[in-house]
């Protein structure tokens, strides 16, 4: 069966569109994958990348012209089933329900909750547009065959009374490829990976790691650009390392070298309600490195299970210090939690178990249309 990932917003090498998702399907012999999306085309463990370029910095051209494009190359790709990870795509799903393809919905996130706190959008229309947009997604995915979400939020999903046929896939790290070399010298102590914005904490962070004269070496983008203006006005950003934007070996090669992970998000929009803990946790924790987490009840649940990490407000400067400076010194326990995460994730908590509830999916989906 020919199967199209598609994406507006996410690039060609994502980790969990192509990484993941993508790569574990073309393992499958019966199974000739194609991925739609922004960059250039190549053919890539047996992923066929149809690549559109660059994606419009603007969002409205994004929107309105480039999304078409995306689906206009996977439509001529003629796939029996098309998966797409964007909610910008949702206008392209029961257009290609109507030509009789199997279509799936990979929600990365809650969206409409994320809309109430995209700093973009006017406060005064956030709630508005939230409605809407639930709104419309419910009655889209009404109609498809199914959604996946990577967790629950409290025990429950966005998706729970619209989709007929739902999966929770996790983002875990692949296992396989996340083994710490331990050979390798540690020459930053917190490595900090991902979306760099004050609603992860990140000004906390970085005075947290002032206060305990930790090196910290950043990867990603700061959102928004005008925040790592505010922070070097601060004089926050003097003494830490920035990478930018890196691959996943790139990022894996950081955390080699670091001694810890921290994420503290704040209680702000869906991620610190969550029962699961951020991909740059799990991805420490496959690392053999001990994790600072925000207090949340899933948080102190799991890490009062397995003991591979410690909660702390995400908000207390001090508190976040305390921790940092007992890592540092105590690299003892240090190691003890990394062991203890690593179990965890060749246990719990790896892709190589989420590949298989993909597979099954799509086998599923396809003795369906084949009957």
């Amino acid at each position: 069966m020919k199967v199209c990932h598609m994406t507006s917003v996410h690039d060609s090498f994502d980790t969990r569109v192509f990484q993941k998702e993508c790569v574990s399907l073309a393992k499958e012999k019966d199974f000739e994958v194609y991925l739609v999306s922004q960059g250039e085309s190549r053919v890539d463990k047996n992923v066929k990348v149809v690549g559109m370029g660059k994606k419009p910095k603007s969002r409205i051209k994004r929107l309105l012209c480039f999304t078409k494009e995306i689906y206009k190359a996977a439509r001529e790709i003629d796939a029996d089933i098309y998966h797409f990870h964007d909610p910008e795509l949702l206008i392209y799903a029961k257009k290609l329900k109507k030509l009789n393809k199997i279509v799936i919905f990979d929600s990365h996130e809650n969206t409409a909750e994320q809309i109430n706190v995209k700093g973009y959008i006017p406060f005064f229309l956030r709630r508005i547009i939230s409605k809407i947009y639930k709104t419309y997604e419910q009655n889209v995915c009404n109609k498809i065959d199914a959604v996946i979400y990577p967790c629950t939020e409290s025990g429950t999903t966005p998706f729970d009374s619209c989709s007929a046929r739902l999966l929770l896939i996790n983002n875990f790290p692949i296992a396989s490829t996340f083994v710490a070399d331990e050979s390798v010298e540690k020459i930053y102590d917190i490595c900090c990976a991902g979306s760099l914005t004050e609603e992860r904490g990140i000004i906390e962070l970085l005075e947290a790691s002032r206060i305990a004269n930790a090196k910290l070496v950043l990867a990603g983008e700061f959102s928004p650009d005008s925040l790592k203006e505010k922070l070097e006005d601060r004089c926050l950003l003097d003494t830490v390392v920035f990478k930018g934007n890196c691959s996943l070996d790139e990022v894996k090669m950081l955390l080699n070298k670091s001694r810890m992970v921290v994420s503290n998000i704040h209680n702000i929009g869906q991620y610190y309600g969550t029962d699961n803990l951020p991909t740059k946790v799990y991805e420490a924790m496959a690392m053999k490195l001990p994790v600072i987490l925000s207090t949340t009840d899933y948080n102190r649940m799991l890490t009062k299970k397995y003991g591979f990490g410690v909660c702390v407000d995400p908000q207390d400067v001090s508190s976040i210090a305390r921790h940092i400076k007992n890592f540092m010194d105590n690299k003892e326990l240090a190691r003890r939690l990394g062991e203890k995460g690593r179990a965890l994730i060749e246990k719990h908590f790896s892709w190589e178990k989420e590949e298989k509830k993909l597979v099954n999916i799509y086998r599923e989906l396809e003795n369906e249309c084949n009957k």
